[in-house]
């Protein structure tokens, strides 16, 4: 038995939240808690079916793999999105009794599941068998980590990695090529999610490392630094459309205030970017503090910029206080009003007060994440199972 797993980072706001919305810069991250998915191909039976298995939502299905294949285009073609996912609705309807009594994130899941099999697997005449696809994540879904982005990811990249199995009977890494796929793919799998995403999410959790945007422009490829952080969950929900139109209000009335705010966002971000390319290849250990000195000022910054505008919390602010107690860096990260604060943990710190700041904040109620941001995107691992 044929085993493809396929796993893919989540992401971080790591500066530049909400004055994105503005034109400003904001420099996205890969984050070490990934999402994976495992493709097991089946013995063929007489009427071939997909088992699909999320935990993560409650989601448990036997679907019938014939009627998918009957709108296998067969040949790669170009797709019109609203009426590739009105296909895929009328097949989930006609397949699966009670669609749409599901819960949206496990419609939602179903169809990004069917969009990604059709529009790669079924534009290439190959047959398709039994298999068996299982999703497990350690992202937190709905905290602003990209859990949909790298669901969506490992979907699109399982698939292509099955074509090049079938096709050529290997796997091998990805490619830059397949990952502009797999990107491209995600990004209409982050459609049915979000609407209208900003395709910063699926090109995080593809490419990994740092990417730096701005509204309305082409997301841009930047080395990054592995850096050490401690991922905090404030267990509070956020409300990112009301912290949103919060802001918009408060920069209607305060049009000069808030544009000043927002201009000093953009250069906290752009000063992280430059230290965080002179991290990549520091020339000595002492431009390395200097760097991680500077992104400490720059955390710090940041965070009090999004306060000014509101958007805080006071547990994000006890979760400060616990970091500050410690002698290091933190700041929301996201759209904040709850969500994650992020604690930068430089290569110099000690153990003890690394040990000492988690154990606090587990006894506070928080949930903690020992983790680094900037690492790989997506990758494959192939494996045989008789």
């Amino acid at each position: 038995m044929e085993i493809l797993e396929v796993s893919a980072p989540g992401k971080i706001i790591l500066h530049g939240e909400h004055s994105v919305m503005y034109g400003k810069t904001a420099l996205a991250v890969s984050l070490g808690v990934r999402s994976t998915v495992v493709l097991r191909q089946q013995e063929p039976t007489g009427c071939p079916v997909v088992h699909v298995i999320f935990p993560n939502i409650d989601l448990d299905e036997l679907l019938p793999l014939k009627p998918i294949a009957e709108i296998f285009p067969g040949e790669p073609v170009r797709v019109d999105h609203e009426d590739y996912i009105n296909k895929i609705n009328n097949l989930l309807c006609r397949i699966r009794p009670n669609f749409e009594e599901l819960k949206d994130t496990q419609k939602n899941s179903l169809r990004a599941l069917l969009y990604a099999l059709i529009g790669i697997f079924g534009t290439t005449n190959l047959d398709i068998t039994d298999f068996t696809i299982q999703l497990s994540t350690d992202l937190t879904v709905g905290a602003g980590t990209g859990s949909s982005a790298s669901f969506a990811t490992c979907l699109c990249g399982v698939f292509v990695k099955l074509v090049q199995l079938k096709t050529t009977g290997e796997i091998l890494d990805f490619s830059e090529d397949e990952k502009k796929l797999v990107s491209g793919w995600a990004f209409n799998c982050e459609r049915i999610m979000h609407g209208a995403p900003s395709g910063i999410d699926n090109t995080t959790c593809t490419f990994g490392a740092l990417v730096s945007f701005k509204k309305g422009q082409v997301p841009v490829l930047r080395p990054s630094p592995e850096l050490r952080v401690l991922l905090v969950d404030s267990g509070v929900t956020r409300e990112t459309s009301r912290l949103t139109a919060a802001v918009a209000e408060l920069r209607q009335c305060y049009s000069s205030a808030v544009g000043h705010i927002m201009e000093a966002m953009d250069n906290v971000a752009l000063t992280a970017e430059q230290l965080l390319q002179k991290l990549v290849q520091p020339e000595s250990e002492e431009e390395v503090h200097a760097a991680y000195k500077h992104l400490h000022e720059l955390w710090e910054m940041n965070h009090c910029l999004l306060a000014s505008l509101g958007v805080s919390h006071p547990a994000l602010e006890a979760i400060r206080a616990i970091a500050h107690e410690h002698g290091l860096a933190c700041k929301l990260t996201g759209a904040g009003g709850g969500g994650n604060a992020i604690v930068l943990v430089p290569p110099h710190t000690q153990k003890t007060t690394v040990t000492s700041l988690k154990t606090t904040l587990v006894s506070r109620g928080y949930k903690v994440a020992d983790t680094i941001v900037g690492g790989p995107g997506v990758i494959i691992n192939y494996k045989t199972q008789l």
